[in-house]
């Protein structure tokens, strides 16, 4: 029996299949209309591509097969579709009219407007139209080319024709407006458009541009109209209420706004995500409090998925006011109902981050690299991993992973923000630039976009494009830096007078960055007590302003007040136990009143705070080599050249050290090659050069190396100092005896200025 039922199952598949082997084209298509009509798109994709492999060139199953691509808003697959039908079936107006109709899409849509789709809507529209002159399709195409190559009375012509043609159709009217509004024809435009509205109030786009000609025309009364009238058209759409409050926000009108709101928050039915909404428009117009009212709403009468949403809406709005405490205890919240929540996880990390705490920031760091192995390709991790590194001192390795993040995902302008601007902190300008441009090119108004590119071009010595850029940035948040980078151009370009005025200014406000910008102005022309009186009286009104702080110490090691710049630097390292950056401060000032002891505690306290900072760990080894611990100086720097062998900077300074301290001179000598060959121009690395030509015996080349950089760079006393030696070592006193009072005169380094006034002493 079980043999007998399995050869009936055998010869039905066989039927069944030869009954699929003779089916026509045409009834696969035949089939596939039933399935599209049910709505069953993916089916009805089937039997057209079966209908196709029956005959490649059946033009109808194109056709069809582009209809159920656009259903399932597939629509690359369904223009090749249609192109293949308008091939096959070229007097088929339908197929010609959704080839065009889509075409125009693609090239409407596109800022770049691709000439390829210009060429077929062109193509389409004017076969259309010999088929048909009154074709609506084939004038509506034409009018829009006609409208983006900037003919717009041909545009409003055919859009006229088109209106005509179907009146009906609310976005060629639309465009018809616009383009009336443009030529100064408001009237029939206003008519045009309150026809529509009064034919089809659901159609949102005519609201948005007679509302924005009555705002433009200084109408306020028909511009609320118009937003009224949009919202009371439209019940049950949320967005449509929001613009109304938004309009209402605008002008000033709170009862109004609240009003409007109040509306969604009364219809649960239909706006069941009424808080939410109502605390996503708080935040945008940065009403925090009101925003954090909502969302806490939502969170209480809300479970699940729904809670954590509302909780990290919360979380937002209270880091954007600044309560980071309040964010912090809810994003504990939804981590410990929802532990395997990444993104809860990823801010809480980020919390971690900015208490500043290394302890903290450890933690941070640990959650960061669980995450990334869960992500290994998230972006925001990358992210998180290189704020670790920034926050603890490590530039290069925030870099490298700033970079990181931009690789796994190249349109992520938070890591282009984050290169930018570690790019002037490493005066990397370049870096900032093209980080800036790339920034730009997504959003061409970003303010915080124009003031990096401003200030990397102000550091790369393109001053008058920066300064222009600078002045037309007036956006609220960031017009005051503005400012203070303006007053800082004037700065470095000696212009005290302007600087002093701009900086003058901001400093009614109590931006400590026009404090300090004062002071530097001050600093710059040597009127140290006047720089130290601005900075004492902003940390009278400020007592722990950290940028006064650390403004003042570097102000004082500058006028030689050695005591004055320590006693602050260490108040700032008890309010920043974990700065690196003071810490070397305190160092190098340290070094300046001769304290090599203190000044090597301080770079060993930084160099465990942040063991793989390069400014720290060359710091270290110099201060080794200034202290004449050459072993473990030396032991320090091949410590570094070891972790970094391309650095320029560390080989330089590797090969600097073997020529003052016995080293193989030879390969000093390859070392500072390597470093002028990476980073050429460099004129310190042309120096070092020069030191090992006079050890090596090679007066002559040593000599012009020098006398090269003292004629470039006059006021660097360094490369007159050793130009000084070159010259006493070839026997020229009187040359030698020049040179060195100039660098003298020039306040070289304490150590510098030792062995300056030995060889004069020498010299007699």
């Amino acid at each position: 029996m079980r043999n007998q039922l399995l050869g009936v199952v055998i010869v039905v598949g066989c039927l069944a299949s030869i009954s699929g082997c003779r089916t026509s084209k045409q009834g696969y298509v035949a089939k596939g209309n039933k399935l599209f009509d049910a709505g069953k798109y993916p089916d009805a994709v089937i039997n057209y591509a079966k209908a196709i492999q029956k005959d490649e060139r059946y033009g109808e199953a194109y056709y069809r097969l582009g209809l159920a691509e656009i259903k399932q808003g597939h629509s690359s697959a369904a223009l090749d579709a249609f192109y293949r039908a308008v091939q096959l079936l070229p007097n088929d107006a339908n197929a010609k009219e959704q080839l065009g109709s889509l075409s125009l899409q693609y090239y409407m849509f596109d800022p770049r407007r691709p000439q390829r789709y210009y060429d077929i809507v062109k193509k389409n529209a004017a076969e259309l139209l010999q088929q048909n002159p009154k074709s609506f399709e084939g004038l509506r195409e034409e009018a829009y080319l006609a409208m983006t190559d900037a003919k717009r009375d041909d545009a409003i012509a055919l859009f006229r024709k088109a209106h005509s043609a179907n009146p009906s159709d609310p976005a060629v009217t639309t465009a018809l407006i616009q383009n009336l509004l443009v030529i100064g024809q408001g009237g029939e435009a206003e008519r045009l458009g309150l026809d529509l509205i009064a034919h089809q109030s659901s159609y949102g786009p005519i609201y948005d541009v007679m509302y924005a000609w009555y705002v433009k025309g200084n109408r306020p009364a028909d511009a609320e109209n118009i937003v009224k009238a949009k919202a009371n058209n439209n019940p049950k759409e949320a967005s449509y209420l929001l613009e109304l409050a938004a309009h209402y926000d605008g002008v000033h009108k709170p009862a109004e706004m609240q009003a409007a709101l109040q509306r969604l928050l009364d219809n649960a039915k239909d706006f069941p995500q009424a808080r939410l909404q109502v605390g996503d428009f708080y935040a945008r117009i940065r009403n925090y409090p009101e925003a954090v009212r909502y969302f806490d709403e939502g969170a209480r009468t809300s479970k699940g998925s729904e809670k954590v949403l509302y909780q990290k809406r919360a979380t937002n709005a209270l880091l954007a006011e600044g309560k980071g405490s309040q964010a912090s205890s809810t994003v504990d919240q939804i981590v410990e109902q929802s532990p395997k929540d990444e993104e809860a996880r990823r801010v809480q990390a980020n919390m971690l981050l900015r208490t500043g705490d290394p302890k903290k920031i450890q933690a941070a760091e640990r959650e960061f690299q669980e995450l990334l192995k869960l992500a290994p390709n998230d972006a925001a991790v990358w992210l998180g991993l290189g704020r670790a590194e920034e926050f603890r001192g490590n530039l290069d390795q925030a870099r490298a992973r700033y970079l990181e993040a931009l690789k796994k995902a190249p349109g992520y302008l938070q890591a282009r923000y984050a290169l930018a601007e570690i790019g002037l902190i490493q005066k990397r300008p370049d870096d900032t630039l093209q980080q800036a441009n790339e920034i730009l090119k997504v959003r061409p108004n970003d303010p915080r976009a124009r003031l990096l590119h401003a200030q990397a071009l102000a550091r790369n010595g393109n001053k008058s494009t920066a300064r222009s850029e600078l002045t037309r940035i007036t956006d609220r948040s960031y017009s005051t830096q503005a400012q203070v980078e303006l007053g800082l151009l004037a700065l470095s370009e000696k212009n005290y007078h302007e600087a002093e005025e701009i900086f003058g200014k901001l400093r009614a406000t109590g931006d400590p960055r026009a404090i300090t910008g004062l002071a530097e102005v001050y600093t710059a022309q040597k009127y140290f007590d006047k720089a130290l009186a601005v900075l004492s009286d902003g940390l009278t009104k400020s007592s722990n302003s950290l940028p006064l702080l650390d403004q003042y110490g570097t102000t004082a090691a500058v006028a030689g007040q050695y005591d004055l710049a320590i006693a602050q630097f260490q108040k700032l390292i008890a309010l920043q136990p974990n700065s690196v950056r003071t810490r070397l401060k305190l160092a190098e000032t340290f070094t300046r009143k001769g304290d090599d002891s203190a000044a090597l505690q301080t770079y060993a306290e930084a160099a465990k705070l942040a063991p793989k900072d390069l400014d720290t760990a060359l710091g270290y080894a110099d201060e080794l080599s200034a202290a004449g611990r050459i072993d473990d100086a030396r032991t320090q720097y091949q410590a570094v050249l070891k972790a970094q062998p391309n650095n320029p900077r560390v080989l330089n300074d590797m090969a600097y050290f073997l020529s003052q301290n016995g080293g193989n001179l030879d390969q000093a000598l390859g070392f500072a090659k390597r470093a002028l060959d990476i980073a050429p121009g460099q004129p310190v690395f042309s120096d070092t050069i020069g030191c090992i030509y006079l050890k090596k015996g090679l007066n002559d080349s040593a000599l012009q190396v020098f006398g090269n950089l003292a004629k470039k760079y006059p006021n660097y006393p360094t490369f007159r100092y050793h130009l000084g030696q070159a010259l006493l070592t070839k026997g020229d006193k009187k040359g030698a005896k020049k040179e060195l009072e100039s660098a003298l005169a020039a306040h070289p380094s304490r150590q510098d200025q030792a062995r300056i006034k030995e060889l004069l002493g020498k010299i007699g």
